[in-house]
């Protein structure tokens, strides 16, 4: 006999975590399904960041989200973060199990000091669908957040901004000596984990040999669960427009640390440029260390006599009265009336129905004409003299009025008259339509179809014209 050796289990006490009040809540309100919201942090200074977090606890096994209801921000600059890759996660919660996913993720940055509210975020729920069940809608509804956003502390510097993080300064120039006219790109980027994308551009004291253009934004800027962080960069083209040695001073720039709870200043080192001559020689030249000075406008006394386009009128002539005005006067009310008789016009045509079936007969014949040629190529038989047949019986009705049941000979030449062709039109048409009829239930065809086709579209011409004389 073999047996192992005895072994001894002790079972304690287990110790239950604090709860997240927000998914206590919500599993009060309903613990089979709900959406608990959380704040990275519940206190923050105006321009800080905190991340909110929408988690959906469910416990059914089949579960849809097709509509959701986001919340309302008021006082919050905020952007959306990628949750495409978030997984479903088992967790115990009370001794229940839930299946646990992150729906919504945001990232909220105070704007203004307060307590700022994060209203509820609903979610409309299909559970229990299957191929036999519709399932049952339930509504969802998050718990609401509030934030107390405190004030920044009195005592800014002058060239604060509102930058709230952790943040460092470099400016680089991508060259120092360079001749007059020629463009020299210099960027100044921001650094670190802050409100990157509410950082303003800071002032740069270019001399003012230099011409200066708007700089542009380039940001390499990352937003997770974690914040917002990476650089921003501001990019200056400037142009010197005299020789001589320059000096771009030290750029500062200050924003306030949350951590530290105190205001950082930023300088950057100064850069020297160097500019020689340009192709024309040290005309344009300066001392070194002389500033041009801005161009004055000395007087604007001597102006130019105007000739060659002038467009003079003789006096005591004017617009009123002349053949121009009159015309203009007379347009409007000429347009309306011509208007007007055309919309009657318009109204009598439609309440015409005979008429608009006359006038659409030869179009209408055309279209089962070309589906006729369809069928024709295709090579179906039935198909081609039904709509051989539709075609020249539909002309009979919307052109002469005359119904399936009447498209004898007699009727259809009565019909035509006075035309001297009226007759042997009657007699073709009728015979063509007795050929169809036969086709359709005959086993051969008694004469070729492109015959046919073509003797169809002669009649319908011919009778076009018989009805117009």
């Amino acid at each position: 006999m073999v047996q192992t050796d005895p072994i001894t289990i002790e079972v304690t006490k287990g110790s239950t975590a604090p709860r997240d009040p927000a998914v206590a809540l919500g599993q009060g309100r309903d613990p089979n399904l709900f959406i608990a919201l959380s704040l990275s942090k519940t206190k923050a200074y105006v321009g800080e960041q905190v991340i909110a977090t929408y988690q959906l606890y469910n416990r059914y096994a089949g579960l849809e989200a097709p509509q959701m209801d986001p919340p309302k921000l008021n006082g919050f600059w905020s952007e959306e973060l990628d949750v495409q890759g978030e997984q479903w996660e088992e967790r115990v919660v009370n001794g229940l199990g839930y299946r646990v996913y992150t729906i919504k993720r945001q990232l909220l940055i105070p704007q203004r000091a307060g307590t700022l509210r994060i209203d509820p975020m609903g979610l409309n729920c299909i559970v229990g669908r299957s191929f036999f069940n519709r399932g049952t809608s339930i509504d969802v509804k998050s718990n609401a957040a509030e934030l107390t956003a405190l004030p920044l502390p009195p005592g800014a510097p002058a060239d604060f901004t509102g930058a709230v993080g952790e943040l460092s300064l470099s400016v680089q120039s991508d060259r120092t000596e360079v001749k007059v006219d020629e463009a020299i790109e210099v960027e100044v980027r921001v650094n670190g984990r802050a409100n990157l994308k509410l950082i303003e551009a800071p002032k740069l004291q270019f001399p003012s040999d230099f011409e200066v253009y708007e700089p542009r934004v380039a940001d390499r800027i990352t937003i997770n669960a974690s914040g917002m962080s990476g650089s921003r960069g501001f990019q200056y083209t400037v142009i010197p427009r005299h020789d001589g040695t320059y000096a771009l001073g030290s750029v500062r720039m200050s924003y306030f640390d949350p951590e530290a709870r105190a205001y950082r200043e930023l300088r950057s080192d100064s850069i020297t440029f160097v500019i020689a001559p340009g192709e024309g020689g040290p005309i344009s030249s300066a001392p070194s260390g002389v500033q041009r000075a801005d161009v004055t406008a000395l007087g604007t006394d001597i102006r130019y006599i105007r000739a060659g386009d002038m467009a003079l009128r003789e006096k005591d002539e004017y617009l009123f009265g002349s053949l121009p005005w009159m015309a203009g006067m007379g347009a409007p009310p000429l347009a309306c009336a011509l208007l007007l008789f055309w919309n009657r016009k318009r109204a009598r045509e439609r309440a015409d129905v005979a008429g608009m079936r006359r006038r659409a007969a030869d179009k209408q014949a055309r279209k089962r004409l070309r589906e006729a040629h369809e069928a024709l190529k295709s090579q179906d038989r039935a198909a081609f003299h039904g709509f051989l047949s539709k075609a020249l019986l539909g002309y009979l009705q919307d052109k002469l009025g005359i119904g399936l049941a009447e498209a004898g000979p007699e009727q259809i030449a009565k019909a035509l008259h006075p035309s001297s062709d009226a007759r042997s039109i009657a007699d073709d048409v009728a015979g063509l339509l007795a050929t169809c009829d036969m086709a359709r239930f005959a086993p051969v065809d008694e004469r070729p179809r492109e015959e046919l086709y073509d003797k169809a579209f002669q009649l319908i011409q011919r009778m076009e014209r018989a009805s117009l004389s």
